[in-house]
């Protein structure tokens, strides 16, 4: 699958050049293949980055099941 992208704004990230764009990528793969940007809903995606700024993962808060109170 392709996806392609338009960024309109890079004022907080510079110039995007080649070392730029991978790292991107691979955090948008990441967010697609975890499920983190569709398969979410009544949680939360967590992005984690390390102290020097590098990608080390994904993290999905939600709750898969949850009881639901019975209306009366």
């Amino acid at each position: 699958m392709k996806l392609e992208l338009t960024i309109k704004n890079t004022e907080n990230i510079g110039e995007i050049d080649k070392d730029k764009l991978s790292k991107i990528q691979e955090i948008i793969e990441a967010l697609i293949t975890s499920g983190g940007l569709t398969g979410v809903k009544g949680g939360k995606t967590l992005i984690h980055f390390d102290g020097d700024g590098l990608f080390q993962g994904i993290e999905l808060d939600y709750w898969p099941f949850r009881r639901r109170k019975k209306e009366y």
